[in-house]
């Protein structure tokens, strides 16, 4: 039946087996068999012998692969059962190049191996941009600037001034505010590198907020006098090193304890929360309002001198007793205004403002008195 169904196709066959032997150079040649194990085409016109007899029962149900030599090179050759319909109609035996298959594969491994190292390289350049992004740009900015606020304080001694916690402090909370924003990361789940940055950052802002907490005052929120003590000695040792001048400004709320007896404490807690208000709302941003203790506020004005201060004061006059507090109505409050002089201490400052501030009482309150 094999010799039948091969016999009316011998020249179909020969052609589709030159066809393959064409496209795949790795073919040595391709032998079909009946089903007896006679040769009936072969690509190979050097072919010679039958399959053995003893052969064929185990091909019918397990190809075998060999390698042998054949024209003085090394070949794999494949022998395998053709089945139509159930029935086997003829072998056919494929012959391999060995130095091809070879040579294929060791170009398969240098392509893996390619693919390997690219994709090794394509991760490093992610990794490398990811962490320059999220980690070493911004811890690079906030160095830049911490190296920033040292040479800062490297100027500062060398021109005699005194570099103190505070002004330190104060420069490490304006670099943080400033390089915020390099520490806002992706939200991705899991990711290690946002969950660091997110740790650094919390960690900063834990630091910002303990810093501005002893340094604020808790019922008004306003600088408070551990700050405003601060404050006056750096805008001291500033104008001594560029020549310049500032004021301050210190207020006194009018009768405040005639508040506290006729309204009791939590009024007149609510009544120094609004002129806090006030301050804050009239001031510009150098400047450095503070609660100095009790109803008395500070101002520093830096760059003003004491007509400027006088008048600023006397518009902050006016703005409080045109103000309707609740439960209080209108208040007064007294002003006193002095100017730096030369070789000057934060103790000389104040003193003089203050005795500014004891005129104005004396001469009838709500009034502005230079000093």
């Amino acid at each position: 039946m094999g010799n039948e169904i091969f016999a009316t196709q011998i020249l179909a066959v020969r052609t589709s087996l030159k066809e393959i032997m064409q496209r795949k150079p790795d073919l040595i040649a391709i032998t079909t068999y009946d089903e007896l194990g006679k040769v009936l085409v072969s690509t190979d016109s050097q072919v010679s012998g039958n399959l053995l007899n003893n052969q064929l029962p185990s091909l019918l149900s397990t190809p075998t692969g060999v390698v042998r030599k054949w024209n003085g090179q090394t070949v794999f050759s494949y022998t395998s059962a053709i089945v139509a319909y159930g029935e086997c109609v003829g072998f056919w035996r494929i012959d391999f190049s060995l130095s091809t298959m070879q040579r294929q594969t060791i170009e398969i491994v240098f392509i893996f191996v390619a693919l390997i190292l690219s994709l090794a390289f394509l991760i490093g350049v992610l990794l490398n941009r990811i962490l320059t992004r999220f980690v070493l740009i911004p811890v690079s900015s906030l160095r830049n600037a911490m190296q920033h606020i040292q040479g800062s304080e490297t100027d500062r001694k060398t021109e005699g001034a005194q570099v103190n916690d505070g002004w330190r402090f104060e420069k490490m909370i304006q670099t943080f505010d400033e390089h915020v924003g390099d520490l806002n990361f992706s939200q991705m789940p899991g990711d290690e590198i946002d969950s660091l940055a997110h740790a650094f950052r919390r960690m900063l802002l834990a630091l910002k907020n303990a810093y501005i907490g002893i340094r604020t005052d808790a019922l008004t929120g306003l600088n408070n006098r551990m700050k405003i003590d601060e404050a006056l000695e750096n805008e001291i040792n500033r104008v001594q090193r560029y020549r310049s001048t500032f004021s301050i400004i210190l207020l006194d709320i009018d009768n405040f304890k005639h508040v506290n007896d006729t309204y009791g404490h939590l009024i007149g807690d609510d009544v120094l929360k609004e002129v806090a208000g006030l301050l804050k709302a009239n001031f510009r941003k150098t400047d450095v309002p503070g609660r100095w203790g009790g109803e008395e506020f500070l101002v520093i004005l830096p760059h003003q001198d004491r007509r400027c201060a006088s008048g600023i004061a006397e518009k902050l006059r006016r703005i409080i007793e045109t103000t309707n507090f609740p439960d209080v109505g209108r208040i007064t409050s007294s002003f006193g205004v002095a100017e730096y002089l030369d070789r000057d201490t934060p103790k000389g400052i104040v003193m003089r403002a203050d005795a500014a501030l004891y005129r104005a009482k004396q001469q009838g309150r709500n009034r502005v008195v230079e000093g």
